[in-house]
């Protein structure tokens, strides 16, 4: 049986709001001004990325214990910190637009997050410095680029506050976990960089794939973003799969430099 997620309110609630702030407003978001089909679509989007955020809210809260129990500098655990706070406030961006759509707001299943136990079994400091690579410099930037060419389109004023929000923290993300990479690769010998070469190549491959079978079925006419505007779609919050996979091209393009710039591809 799947579990909902919800809020306790009460004094729970009140230290939520002074930590993460104001609640969303989606008064101004009237569900039934939009394309009956684009709506079902945004309800199943937007779920994934509720359940997306609510496991890089599990995450980050073992990347902080990750840090913390690697002997990390103590002025490291405020940003793993930061992080953490900011998932949950984007959480609740998530589920705010799952209400306001009829959405599902069910938790993933299983609700805990299952490691592999390879990953469990290694040291913090690789551990640490594997969720740093994967989360916070790969899947980080990626997602901000996604974020920003939703972001500069979007006129609906209630999705476009939940992207500009989401949006603010995610800068912050990125100069914290690319310098946490920098730093924490130093630690290790230079006979390990292969390793991480490789986690680096596992987690770029889905993306990869994903660009491979998109791109090769449009018309070559039809490879630009100007071909795929998306505008009805993008008042939800949402991407045509050939835009999402040109945008994906540009950001695996843009992201390789600072890969090879720390010798990571």
């Amino acid at each position: 049986m799947s579990r909902t997620l919800r809020r306790a309110s009460g004094v729970f609630g009140a230290l939520h709001r002074r930590l993460i702030g104001p609640a969303p407003d989606m008064a101004d978001f009237h569900v039934a001004q939009h394309d009956a089909a684009l709506v079902a679509e945004a309800r199943t989007v937007w779920h994934q990325r509720l359940v997306s955020e609510y496991r890089s809210v599990q995450i980050m809260t073992r990347f902080l214990t990750e840090v913390v129990n690697a002997g990390d500098p103590l002025d490291v655990y405020a940003g793993a910190v930061d992080l953490v706070q900011d998932e949950v406030r984007h959480t609740e961006l998530c589920l705010a637009v799952c209400e306001a759509l009829g959405a599902s707001t069910a938790l993933p299943t299983p609700v805990a997050l299952v490691d592999p136990e390879p990953f469990v079994r290694a040291p913090y400091e690789e551990r640490a410095l594997h969720t740093a690579i994967a989360m916070l410099a790969i899947n980080e930037t990626l997602s901000t680029a996604f974020l920003e060419d939703l972001q500069a389109r979007c006129d609906e004023p209630v999705i476009r506050r939940v992207l500009d929000a989401t949006l603010a923290d995610e800068s912050e993300h990125h100069a914290f976990g690319w310098a946490y990479v920098e730093a924490s690769l130093a630690r290790f010998p230079p006979a390990m960089r292969s390793d991480w070469r490789h986690l680096v190549e596992a987690v770029l491959r889905p993306h990869r794939q994903f660009v491979e079978s998109t791109l090769p079925t449009l018309p070559r006419e039809a490879r630009s973003l100007d071909a795929h505007p998306d505008e009805a779609r993008v008042r939800l919050g949402l991407f045509s799969r050939a835009r999402q996979a040109l945008v994906l091209e540009r950001a695996l393009d843009a992201l390789l430099p600072r890969l090879r710039a720390l010798d990571l591809a």
